[in-house]
């Protein structure tokens, strides 16, 4: 999902109304992904901003969750942690960072 008004790549950086304005698009063609594939129950989302420097959203069906009737927790099989950007992005689970490392970010 791409606004009309151009802003620049960082969707943090929009003025609060146009965020709110992208989300609320993003969710209505969300909603339209899950109706057009029967077997996506939900859609991703993710404003990455590295591809082209104007504001928008990725929208990612998730396939193979359209008989999801209930919620369930899905686990990847993936372990990796990235040192740095690589260009994309991945929503896996990692191992749990160490409690005193949290602590101190937190702080």
């Amino acid at each position: 999902m791409i606004p009309k008004k151009h802003y620049p790549s960082y969707a943090f950086d929009l003025p609060p109304q146009a965020l709110a304005d992208l989300m609320l698009a993003t969710q209505k063609v969300a909603k339209k992904l899950d109706k057009a594939f029967p077997d996506v129950s939900r859609t991703g989302m993710f404003f990455e901003g590295f591809g082209v420097d104007h504001v928008h959203s990725k929208l990612s069906p998730m396939h193979g969750t359209g008989d999801l009737t209930h919620w369930k927790p899905i686990e990847s099989r993936q372990n990796k942690f990235f040192e740095q950007y690589e260009g994309y992005l991945s929503s896996h689970d990692h191992e749990r960072a160490d409690d005193e490392k949290l602590a101190a970010l937190a702080a």
